[in-house]
């Protein structure tokens, strides 16, 4: 099994984050990932980000060029797991919330 870094902050599903926050991902799928949010998560929520969100970076991992042509476009979740699922289609969304962390400021 792959080796994962555990995070020090904690996922989005855990500590929520506000809207204009820059979000990153850590998951094997979604590694680098950042999105700008543009509705706050509630803490406790889990599954995907809700409402809209902008891709700043598609990171380097294995849907990073499926997810390129979406880069600084207002996108949701449902539109990005369309996306990932024409060539993945067992894979699970990469901006789940229990798999994001909020950036340092």
């Amino acid at each position: 099994m792959p080796y994962i870094r555990k995070e020090k902050r904690p996922a989005v599903n855990k500590g929520g984050a506000v809207a204009g926050c820059v979000v990153r991902g850590f998951g094997l799928n979604n590694r680098g990932i950042r999105l700008r949010l543009l509705q706050g998560q509630a803490r406790g929520n889990d599954g995907p980000v809700s409402g809209g969100f902008v891709i700043l970076d598609e990171g380097d991992n294995m849907h990073s060029q499926t997810l390129e042509h979406l880069l600084h476009q207002v996108t949701d979740a449902a539109k990005v797991l369309a996306i990932i699922r024409q060539g993945h289609p067992g894979c699970v969304s990469v901006v789940n919330t229990n798999i994001l962390v909020t950036e340092q400021d």
